[in-house]
C-alpha cells in the first residue's frame, strides 16, 4: 500500500525516503518493524500551533497503518536505520486512517547526553559448597548518557579514610533501575547505583545517583 498524505500538509521539508525503523514501547519486550516509515520536519506551522511544545529538532514521522498491530502511544520510541532513538510525543490518525503521524524527540541530542554506557545486573548464584556467589552480567549495552560528578566525600571504612566521589548519570531510556543494577561508563568504570529517580515527563531524562567505585 502506498502511503498517502493530506493536501494541506506541508511535506516539502523530508529528510530521507522510506526507511526501516523500529516501534518499541518502555516496559515491554515487543518490538515491531516497519519497512516503509517517512520522516519529514515537524515545519513551522506546527511549531506554532504547538505552543512551545514542539521544536524545531523534533522531527514527524508517518508510519503505515498496515504495518503496525495497534496505534503507537505517547512515550513508545522510534528507533531509526542508524540506532538513533525518537520519544514519541504525539500520535494522530492521518490520511483517512492508512497511517500515523508520530511528533517525536531524540532526547539524547536535546539533552547532551555524550557518553555510552552498559548497565550490569547482580545474579547470585550457589558455589559448590552451598556458599552465594555474586557476579555481575551485561543487562543493557550502549546507552546514551551523560556523567557528571557531583561531590566527593570522605568516610570511614575499617580505620582508614576512603574518598567517595559522587555522580549524577542521566540516561533518555526509561528502564525499571534499582539497586541490583551498576553503570559502567565508556572508560570501564563501574559506579553503584544510590538512587534513580524516574521522570514525570516523556520528554524528560532518568536521573540516578551514582557513586563510583574503585
Amino acid at each position: 500500500m502506498a502511503l498517502s498524505f493530506d493536501p494541506g500538509e506541508d511535506l516539502a521539508q523530508v529528510a530521507d525516503g522510506l526507511e526501516a525503523v523500529t516501534l518499541t514501547r518502555p516496559g515491554s519486550s515487543v518490538a515491531v518493524a516497519i519497512g516503509r516509515a517517512l520522516r519529514s520536519a515537524v515545519g513551522d506551522r506546527l511549531i506554532a500551533e504547538s505552543a512551545g511544545r514542539y521544536m524545531s529538532t523534533d522531527m514527524a514521522w508517518h508510519l503505515p497503518a498496515a504495518e503496525l498491530p495497534e496505534e503507537p502511544q505517547s512515550g513508545d520510541v522510534i528507533v531509526d536505520a542508524e540506532d538513533r532513538r525518537w520519544t514519541v510525543l504525539d500520535v494522530e490518525k492521518k490520511s483517512l486512517g492508512t497511517r500515523w503521524r508520530c511528533v517525536a524527540r531524540n532526547l539524547a541530542v536535546l539533552h547532551g547526553l555524550d557518553a555510552y554506557v552498559d548497565l550490569e545486573k547482580a545474579v547470585v548464584s550457589k558455589g559448590p559448597a552451598g556458599a552465594e556467589k555474586l557476579r555481575w552480567r551485561t543487562w543493557r549495552t550502549g546507552l546514551s548518557a551523560r556523567i557528571q560528578p557531583v561531590e566527593a566525600a570522605i568516610r570511614g571504612e575499617q580505620d582508614r579514610r576512603v574518598t567517595e566521589t559522587r555522580f549524577k548519570i542521566f540516561l533518555a531510556q526509561h528502564l525499571p533501575l534499582d539497586r541490583s543494577h551498576r553503570v559502567r561508563g565508556p572508560d570501564g568504570a563501574i559506579y553503584r547505583i544510590a538512587g534513580v529517580r524516574k521522570p514525570d515527563r516523556i520528554d524528560a531524562l532518568v536521573e540516578i545517583d551514582a557513586v563510583k567505585l574503585g
